[in-house]
């Protein structure tokens, strides 16, 4: 799969999610501007219907109080009068009188049909070019006087239709022009996206050919994807420091298992051509040499699983009790070497972290500074609070270390040249500094003068 997704090739712009994104936003826009447009004709239609409605009653109530007051005759007189004068009138009238007079001015006789409210269809004047429509809908409203006379008053709906055409030629170009804005816009995200994206690329093609010092550049778009370029960064970061603690390892397994590779294969070759009585030791020798390798490459493996935090398993943990019981197990070695072994805790100190490894680290110290310290010293395991954190030390008042060579006692094989002719293999200091970390805590190592202190901080409990 993988393959086939590298002979795909660069992504064009069309193929973008910026630009797919716009193209659906475009779309969504069109067709919220059509539903815009029918709510808008829906409700200004209703509101100018009712407004016309309310003119007509008005104008009907006003012309029945004549009527009733002079006659219809009278009525139709002064109507006529005023339709004459030339006026621009939204009105249009049908007066009948019982006596046979009649005003007809805009609506055709067929309304005196019309009992109530009603809409009727007119042609539209030749004034009216504004309307794009060759007829123009009218409401009609009819009333008789006390007298009999027919009253009947009409209103166009010039204004509604002018008003209508207005809303649908904004409603038509604000939506092209967002859908335009929106292509446009995803477009140019689409463009800015895929030359970032190119750089990102670039790099992350440049750690697939071996460099691994190489970063991903921040894209700058969005803080999610800055917050996605710091974590492959740090990814990137942990890769590298394995990868060079591997070249490490590997440098060190090669340059500080010679030596007691070639002293078994020696001692393998006295074995073959000595005699049947030295024969025997010499093999004993040389299982004590293998068991020694073994204990090595263990030790190696161990080192490996805690740098990788695949076998922890932390829990609530007293740490002075886990100190107790490693003193009390090595206080019968330390009174045969002539040390004097003590802990000191100055209050209950509890972490959260795996306690067979915390009881390693105590060990590993312990073990380190009898192995290589003199007879007659003393040795103090220290457990304490140091604000947010607990502190475990181990402290001796042997000869400790040469100052430029302190910060390499936590390297891996690492041992002062006094101490290259006593058992170990160098790697008891890694392991604490490896453990040490694994539970985001640190390791400090400063000469007392006299002595030697190993310090172990890491956060306390919660709890």
């Amino acid at each position: 799969m993988s393959l086939t997704n590298r002979s795909r090739g660069p992504a064009g712009l069309w193929q973008t999610t910026s630009v797919r994104l716009a193209l659906l936003f475009a779309l969504v826009f069109g067709l919220g501007t059509g539903l815009l447009l029918l709510v808008l004709d829906i409700a200004v239609g209703r509101f100018a219907e009712e407004t016309a409605r309310d003119a007509l009653r008005d104008q009907v109530s006003v012309l029945i109080a004549d009527a009733n007051a002079e006659g219809g005759a009278a009525l139709v007189a002064s109507l006529r009068e005023h339709v004459s004068g030339g006026q621009p009138e939204r009105f249009s009238y049908l007066v009948v009188t019982p006596g046979g007079d009649r005003l007809s001015a805009g609506l055709p006789d067929a309304v005196e049909r019309i009992k109530g409210v009603a809409s009727i269809h007119l042609p539209v004047d030749a004034k009216e070019d504004d309307v794009e429509s060759d007829r123009i809908e009218v409401i009609v409203l009819t009333a008789r006087a006390r007298d009999g006379t027919f009253i009947a008053v009409g209103r166009d709906t010039y204004a509604l239709a002018e008003l209508r055409q207005w809303l649908h030629r904004l409603a038509l170009w604000g939506g092209v022009a967002l859908v335009l804005l929106a292509l446009l816009c995803g477009i140019a995200a689409g463009a800015v996206l895929l030359r970032r994206l190119k750089s990102v690329t670039e790099a992350a093609e440049r750690v697939m050919s071996g460099d691994l010092s190489e970063r991903l550049p921040s894209l700058g778009i969005g803080l999610e994807f800055d917050d996605l370029a710091d974590t492959l960064n740090a990814m990137l970061e942990r890769l590298e420091a394995a990868m060079e603690a591997l070249r490490q390892v590997s440098s060190d397994v090669a340059h500080d298992l010679r030596t007691p590779l070639t002293r078994l294969r020696n001692t393998l070759e006295d074995a073959q051509s000595a005699e049947e009585t030295e024969r025997d030791e010499l093999i004993t020798e040389a299982v004590l040499e293998t068991d020694r390798l073994l204990e090595i490459f263990g030790a190696l493996l161990r080192l490996a699983q805690i740098e990788g935090g695949a076998s922890r398993r932390f829990t609530d943990v007293d740490l002075a009790a886990v100190a107790a019981d490693v003193v009390d197990a090595y206080l019968p070695a330390a009174d045969q070497a002539g040390w004097s072994l003590t802990l000191i805790v100055s209050q209950d100190v509890r972490v959260n972290g795996d306690p067979t490894m915390l009881a390693q680290v105590i060990a590993s110290l312990v073990d380190n500074a009898l192995t290589h310290g003199a007879p007659g010293q003393t040795l103090r395991v220290l457990v304490a609070r140091a604000g947010a954190d607990a502190e475990l030390s181990v402290e001796d008042d042997g000869p400790g270390a040469p100052a430029e060579e302190l910060k390499h006692l936590t390297r891996r094989f690492y041992r002062l040249d006094r101490s290259r002719h006593t058992d170990g293999s160098g790697l008891g200091l890694s392991m604490v500094a490896a453990i040490a970390s694994l539970h985001g805590g640190t390791l400090s190592i400063t000469n007392r003068l006299p002595g030697l202190a190993v310090a172990l901080r890491i956060p306390l409990s919660p709890s």
